[in-house]
C-alpha cells in the first residue's frame, strides 16, 4: 500500500510540475520531468493491475490537469476562435481570421485581441471538422467569453471521452495492458493537458471498430461511429480500404457509403459554395508546406538538397502522400488483424508525415493496446525530444535528437518483428 501511495503521488507532483509550471521553452526542465514520469510510469503499469483502480487512478491523473493553460501547444486559441464564430451564427470555414478581424462583427464576435494574436494560423482556413466545431461552439457558449472557462469546457469534453476511451479498453481481450493506456504520461499530457482531440477521435474509432468485428448486423451504427471519427479528425478515413477489405466487398462497400452519408449530414449545416475548396486548400498547404519533426520525409529533403540545391516538398510531399496512399492499400489487402492492419496504417502514414507533432503518437498507442506491438510506447517518449525544437524563436530542429528519436522506435520495431509479436494475431 505504501508503494502504490508513493507512486501515485511522486507522479501527481510531477504531473503538476510539467502541467502548470514548465514552458515549453524550458527544454532542459521539461525533458527531465518527463523522463522521471516516464519511469514511473513503468512501475505504475506493474503495479497497478485491477481494473477499477487503473481507471480510478488513471482518471485522477488527468483532473490533476483540469485547471492548467496549455502549456506546449498554442492550437486551442484555433479552437476557442472557431467556436466563438460558430456560437454567433458565423460559419468558420468562410473566413479568414486575418480577414475577420477588419469586420464589424469581429469586436462583437471574438471579444479578446489575446485569442487572434495568439493563433498560429491566422491567415489559413480552419481544418477541424463539424462535429470538433460543435465541441468549440458548445465550449464557447458555456464560457461566456471567458478563456479560462473555455478551456476547461473544451477539456471537459477531452475528459469524457479519455474516460470512455478506457472504459473500452478495459473490455478487449488484452485487458490486462490497458493501464499501459490509462498511466501513459505522453496521453495525459497532450490530450487532457494540451486539448488535442486524438482522445476524442479515437473514442468513437475504437468502439465503431470493434463494434463492426463483433456484431456486423450493427454496421448502420458502426459507420455512424466511425463518421463521428472523422468528423473531429478526418485522419481515420485512412482505415477504409482496411475495414472494407476486412468486411468484404459488398459489405464493405455498404460501411463507406453510409460513412460518407453521414459524414455529409455533418457537413450540411456548414454547406458554403466554397466549403469544400476552401477545406481542402489548407489541408493541402499543410501537407506541402509545413514540415516538422518527420523521418522518411527529412531523408528525402536532404536528398533533395544534394540533387537539386533546393527544399522539395512541394513534388516530395505529392509523390510520398501517392506512395502512402498506394502503401495503405497493400496493407490493407494483406491484413488479417483489424487492429494490427489499422497500426501499419498509422505507422506508415507517420512515418511518411512531412509534419508530426507529439499528440499524434497517442493515435498509435490507442491501437497498439489491441495489439502485442509496443513499440508505440517507446515512440510516446521519444517523440517528446522534438520540444527541444521550441528552445528559442527561431524554432530550430536538432536533427541528432530527431534522428535518436526514429532510430529508437525503428529498433524496437525491428526487435518485435524479429520475434513475431503480433504477426499471428487472428
Amino acid at each position: 500500500m505504501i508503494k502504490k501511495i508513493t507512486l501515485v503521488l511522486t507522479f501527481s507532483c510531477l504531473i503538476i510540475w510539467l502541467g502548470y509550471f514548465t514552458p515549453r521553452q524550458s527544454f532542459g526542465q521539461l525533458i527531465s520531468l518527463y523522463s522521471v514520469l516516464f519511469v514511473i510510469y513503468f512501475f505504475l503499469a506493474k503495479t497497478f493491475k485491477n481494473a477499477r483502480e487503473v481507471i480510478f487512478i488513471g482518471v485522477f491523473f488527468r483532473l490533476l490537469l483540469l485547471f492548467a493553460m496549455p502549456a506546449l501547444s498554442d492550437d486551442f486559441y484555433r479552437f476557442v476562435w472557431d467556436g466563438r464564430l460558430l456560437a454567433n451564427g458565423i460559419n468558420p470555414y468562410t473566413i479568414l481570421p486575418a480577414d475577420f478581424i477588419n469586420s464589424i462583427n469581429y469586436q462583437n464576435n471574438v471579444e479578446n485581441n489575446l485569442i487572434f494574436s495568439r493563433l498560429n494560423s491566422p491567415n489559413y482556413y480552419t481544418v477541424y471538422p463539424p462535429l470538433n466545431q460543435l465541441i468549440f461552439a458548445t465550449s464557447a457558449t458555456l464560457s461566456k467569453g471567458s478563456l479560462f472557462g473555455n478551456v476547461i469546457a473544451l477539456r471537459i469534453f477531452v475528459l469524457l471521452a479519455e474516460i470512455s476511451l478506457l472504459f473500452m479498453l478495459m473490455k478487449n481481450k488484452y485487458s490486462d495492458k490497458f493501464n499501459l493506456y490509462s498511466f501513459n504520461p505522453l496521453i495525459i499530457i497532450e490530450l487532457t493537458g494540451n486539448l488535442h482531440f486524438e482522445g476524442v477521435v479515437m473514442c468513437f474509432l475504437v468502439l465503431a471498430l470493434s463494434m463492426g468485428v463483433k456484431d456486423r448486423k450493427l454496421l448502420v451504427f458502426s459507420s455512424f461511429l466511425f463518421a463521428c471519427a472523422v468528423c473531429v479528425k478526418m485522419l481515420p478515413l485512412i482505415f477504409i480500404p482496411l475495414i472494407i477489405k476486412q468486411l468484404g466487398w459488398k459489405k464493405g462497400i455498404f460501411y463507406a457509403s453510409m460513412v460518407g452519408v453521414f459524414t455529409a449530414l455533418f457537413f450540411l449545416p456548414f454547406l458554403d459554395q466554397m466549403l469544400i475548396e476552401k477545406l481542402f486548400s489548407s489541408v493541402n498547404l499543410y501537407f506541402q508546406k509545413f514540415e516538422f519533426n518527420a523521418s522518411v520525409y527529412y531523408l528525402v529533403r536532404a536528398v533533395g538538397f544534394k540533387i537539386f540545391g533546393y527544399n522539395i516538398i512541394g513534388t516530395a510531399g505529392k509523390i510520398m502522400a501517392f506512395l502512402t496512399f498506394s502503401g495503405v492499400l497493400f496493407i490493407s489487402w494483406k491484413s488479417k488483424n483489424l487492429f494490427v492492419g489499422a497500426l501499419a496504417i498509422l505507422t506508415l502514414y507517420f512515418a511518411m508525415a512531412t509534419t508530426v507533432h507529439p499528440w499524434y503518437a497517442t493515435n498509435l498507442l490507442a491501437i497498439a493496446i489491441f495489439t502485442t506491438f509496443r513499440y508505440p510506447i517507446v515512440w510516446s517518449y521519444t517523440i517528446f525530444l522534438s520540444y527541444a525544437t521550441y528552445q528559442t524563436n527561431l524554432y530550430q530542429e536538432n536533427l541528432w535528437l530527431v534522428a535518436l528519436e526514429y532510430l529508437l522506435v525503428l529498433g524496437m520495431m525491428i526487435y518485435e518483428l524479429r520475434n513475431n509479436f503480433g504477426i499471428n494475431q487472428k
